[in-house]
């Protein structure tokens, strides 16, 4: 690739919704950012509003840099949904890492309020993946 297209594909995706771009001889790896998090926040607010009110909820953060995946693989459906009742040790998603998958688990039984993260997006430290109601 010469520096001419290079500086084209970069105004190409100026003013999009794309993070991360991968380009190498046998494939192209593209990352769409998401909505801001406040704006993700009062969905899940709204959600977790329509629970009941006096029951506690849980934040699900992440342990490690790395990107999230909500299921094993691409062909398998996602560990969990919002809605689903967990249990206390219960696989919630994977984070890959430097070439390993870790397995992010609920830290209480209870039910998935909202999933604020998608499927490839990159985590860091602390960022927040789950809001679980406790039962």
């Amino acid at each position: 690739m010469n520096l001419k297209t290079l500086k084209d594909l970069i105004e190409l995706i100026k003013g999009t919704d794309i993070v991360e771009l991968e380009w190498t001889p046998e494939r192209i790896h593209i990352v769409r950012g998401i909505k801001p998090q406040a704006e993700k926040m009062e969905r899940s607010e709204a959600r977790a509003g329509t629970a009941s009110q006096d029951k506690p909820t849980v934040t699900v953060t992440s342990p490690l840099v790395g990107t999230f995946y909500r299921s094993a693989s691409p062909e398998t459906q996602p560990f969990v949904q919002v809605g689903d009742r967990v249990t206390k040790g219960q696989c919630l998603c994977v984070i890959e890492a430097m070439k390993l998958m870790n397995e992010i688990e609920s830290h209480v039984d209870g039910i998935v309020n909202a999933i604020l993260r998608q499927d490839g997006e990159r985590v860091g430290y602390g960022d927040p993946l789950f809001i679980i109601e406790e039962l």
